[in-house]
């Protein structure tokens, strides 16, 4: 299996945006923009799976990016609306109001491809600076540190599927065990937060099965075998070297936007690459 492909030029923005060209469902949108007197811009962003995780039948199989149009005043309703943010729902609404091609989901894109365009339109319309409050991981002080989200790598898909008609990809565990596992799409994200949050409150226990629930959705087959309560039962009781061994694969091989960055503590000078945290400053930077 080969290495994962990161994106990294050390001279430009790595969240790439490629200039836009017209195209059938531009020329649509720019007709309707043209009867208000205003053309909102769009450009096209890079996909981090470049389109190779979705089927034949997607608006976005094989292609490597994305048409998204910039944020408009309009758009902050949706992220000032009390009900879509007690719901949970703002920012895929948003979402999917930017999106050019109305026949795309947001539910259905693979999480790193929803990251790059979440991504690109924070960067696009409030700017790449992003102001944290973080804990040094050296002398243990909660600093503010601005972030260059225009920086940021895009690691994209380098992997060959196992199958020729399914988006699966195998890999051999140190203990022999062979499995094959999917990348997850936004929905399914969704649901699994949403299953660890009933399971929480219908138990009330403060364990937490966030590994092991993963895995069960993540997982197709283990040896060759999809019976869903074979690999259940395999994601529960599998060796922690193998835990480990997907883990440290799935994090090196993601399609995804790296969230992490260079951190230089304005205190005591640590010096340490971190993940950058996602709070609420993100699409809400006032």
């Amino acid at each position: 299996m080969s290495e994962p492909k990161v994106t990294i030029d050390e001279d430009t923005p790595k969240v790439e945006v490629i200039p836009s060209v017209p195209s059938d469902v531009q020329k649509q949108a720019d007709k309707e923009d043209s009867r208000s007197g205003f053309t909102v811009p769009r450009d096209f962003v890079l996909l981090p799976t470049l389109g190779k995780l979705y089927p034949s039948n997607h608006p976005l199989h094989n292609k490597e990016n994305v048409e998204v149009r910039h944020l408009t005043a309009a758009d902050e309703d949706i992220l000032t609306s009390r009900s879509l943010l007690r719901s949970g729902k703002a920012l895929d609404v948003l979402l999917q109001n930017c999106l050019v091609n109305k026949n795309i989901d947001i539910k259905d894109l693979v999480s790193g491809d929803k990251n790059s365009i979440m991504t690109f339109l924070r960067i696009s319309g409030y700017g790449p600076e992003y102001e944290v409050n973080l804990e040094c991981p050296n002398c243990e002080e909660e600093v503010q540190y601005t972030f260059d989200l225009g920086r940021l790598a895009v690691r994209t898909l380098d992997l060959t599927p196992s199958r020729p008609d399914r988006p699966y990809f195998e890999l051999s565990l140190p203990s022999g065990t062979n499995i094959e596992f999917k990348f997850l799409t936004s929905e399914e994200e969704n649901e699994i937060s949403e299953l660890l949050e009933v399971t929480k409150r219908k138990t009330n226990s403060p364990l937490e099965r966030n590994i092991t629930t993963r895995y069960a959705r993540q997982i197709v087959s283990v040896n060759g075998d999809e019976d869903r309560e074979l690999i259940n039962d395999f994601a529960r009781n599998m060796r922690v070297n193998d835990s480990r061994f997907i883990r440290k694969f799935l994090s090196d091989s993601e399609p995804d936007v790296i969230m992490k960055q260079d951190f230089k503590c304005p205190l005591c000078s640590h010096k340490e690459e971190v993940d950058i945290p996602i709070g609420i400053g993100f699409f809400w930077p006032e």
